[in-house]
């Protein structure tokens, strides 16, 4: 089976960022398909790795952009996107968003080459742009919700990252078949930091009588980075001992920088800026806890936070400052706390659950563990994504949980 695979964002594991697209387009490779991944990046290159051919377009993009320059970008990489993946041979095309224009390219190769296209959804646009004030127009809006039904429309199977995405797919278009695929965990990629945990952490020179709140991620506006770093404020000369460390950048990093001079905290210390994947593969698990914060607003409760997965792939229960399936997950398997949204609350919150022993760190270590082996392990659920994607070119239709018109 040939796949042409549209994603705009698109990391190989030496790089910071989402690592989904790699991960699964190498797998894809592994089980005897042939696959070529149309992405953006800072210029026109093209790469060979593991067999996938991976074809990058002159698209920059960044978090710290704002959102009229996502649009330009967003835009730009629709158009030269539908030009790159047409001129590919395709049985499949999968084309994944955030943004939603990736479904233009994902449709007109479809079109072009006679094959089916499946569509993953990462985030419900335009709803959550909208919910969030970034998108006011209401031209703009009708126009994007008319894209999002039209692109549902058109896929042969859609895939949604979690639960409430499937939801919000079903409210468009009620007929779309949907298979709902979250982000996952990358067990044997953690396993050797976690089995050398003691020896990273004195590396890192955290000590032992520390507890290390450890964060990865973008700092876009929608991540709340600042309430970790007033969290981290609250902790401070507690008796026991905290050690706050964000990794990242976005469009609230001069935010977080001047929180933690208001703290008192020099900002590389909490703030070290970003890291490649390799290197989240080895510090998390010297970590106690990873932490996971979003802004108050119900339409991001439903995403399918990746740096989560990653925790439970580092045994490491998750602190969280927002509701949603996850927090609800985590917390039914004792891996996972949600705290005040009200930094100072928080930190009492979490000094009075460690000090109680309502939190066991070696019964929560294990419970996060157990979750990303049964239920989000990246082998587990790549199986599910590739009899989709198989089943949409004619080649199985075994074992594919859907939900049909």
């Amino acid at each position: 089976m040939r796949v042409v695979y549209i994603h705009q964002h698109f990391n190989f594991p030496w790089e910071p960022g989402w690592q989904r697209p790699w991960q699964f387009a190498r797998r894809l490779v592994a089980a005897g398909h042939e696959v070529t991944v149309i992405c953006g990046g800072r210029e026109s290159a093209r790469h060979q790795m593991e067999g996938v051919d991976v074809k990058r377009l002159a698209v920059p993009y960044e978090n710290a952009m704002v959102f009229q320059q996502r649009v330009r970008s967003f835009v730009s990489f629709m158009a030269r996107a539908s030009w790159a993946a047409a001129a590919v041979d395709a049985d499949v095309v999968f084309a994944s968003s955030t943004p939603l224009t990736t479904a233009v390219p994902g449709i007109i190769a479809s079109k072009c080459r006679r094959a089916p296209f499946v569509f993953e959804v990462r985030d419900l646009w335009p709803e959550a742009p909208v919910a969030l004030g970034f998108l006011k127009s209401r031209p703009a809006i009708r126009a994007a919700e008319a894209l999002e039904k039209f692109a549902y429309r058109s896929a042969k199977h859609v895939i949604a990252l979690s639960p409430g995405m499937e939801a919000g797919v079903k409210r468009v278009w009620p007929r779309a078949a949907t298979t709902v695929v979250p982000n996952a965990s990358d067990v044997e990629n953690f396993a050797p930091a976690r089995a050398d945990r003691e020896q990273i952490r004195a590396d890192l020179g955290w000590a032992e009588d520390e507890t290390v709140l450890f964060y990865a991620g973008s700092f876009g506006v929608t991540y709340d980075v600042p309430w970790l770093i007033r969290l981290a404020g609250e902790l401070k000369g507690r008796s026991q001992k905290f050690r706050v460390v964000a990794y990242g950048e976005g469009a609230a990093t001069a935010d977080c920088r001047r929180t933690a001079r208001e703290y008192g905290f020099a900002p590389l210390e909490i703030l070290p800026g970003k890291i490649p994947r390799t290197e989240i593969e080895r510090m998390l698990p010297a970590a106690d806890f990873a932490v996971s914060t979003l802004v108050d607003n119900p339409a991001l409760e439903i995403n399918s936070l990746n740096k989560v997965f990653d925790a439970l792939a580092a045994a490491r229960p998750v602190l969280f400052n927002h509701a949603g399936w996850l927090p609800e997950v985590l917390s039914a398997a004792g891996a996972g706390w949600q705290l005040s949204r009200d930094p100072a609350t928080a930190a009492e919150q979490l000094v009075g659950k460690l000090s109680s022993g309502e939190i066991n760190m070696a019964a929560a270590s294990a419970a996060a563990l157990e979750l990303a082996q049964q239920e989000f392990d990246r082998d587990l659920l790549f199986e599910r994504f590739r009899q989709v994607l198989e089943a949409a070119a004619g080649l199985s239709s075994k074992h594919i949980t859907t939900t049909p018109a």
